[in-house]
C-alpha cells in the first residue's frame, strides 16, 4: 500500500461514497449511452429537477461527470471510462 498517499486514499473514499447513493447511480447509468441534459435526466429518473440538478453538482466536485453548455442547457457525460468501469464492477459484484 505503499504507493498511495493520504490524498490518494482520502479522495477515493470520497468517490466511493458520491457512487454510494442509490439516485446517483441511476443518473450515471442514465449517461451511459451519452450525455442528457437535466430535464431528460429528470424523466428518465422520475426525479425532480431539483433533486437531480444537485446530485449532478455532487458528481461533478467528485469528477465524475462533465458536462458542456449549449445556450442556455448543459448536457452531462460520464467524466471517463474509469467512472464507467467501477460503475460495471459494482453492478456486476452486485448481481453475484
Amino acid at each position: 500500500m505503499d504507493k498511495y498517499n493520504e490524498n490518494d486514499l482520502e479522495e477515493a473514499g470520497d468517490i466511493f461514497k458520491c457512487l454510494g447513493d442509490k439516485t446517483r447511480v441511476e443518473i450515471l447509468l442514465t449517461m451511459k449511452d451519452g450525455e442528457k441534459c437535466v430535464h431528460d435526466i429528470s424523466d428518465l429518473t422520475d426525479q425532480e429537477i431539483s433533486n437531480v440538478s444537485h446530485h449532478l453538482r455532487r458528481l461533478k466536485d467528485k469528477r465524475l461527470v462533465d458536462y458542456r453548455k449549449e445556450g442556455r442547457h448543459k448536457y452531462y457525460r460520464i467524466d471517463d471510462e474509469h467512472v464507467l468501469n467501477i460503475l460495471e464492477e459494482g453492478l456486476e459484484h452486485a448481481r453475484e
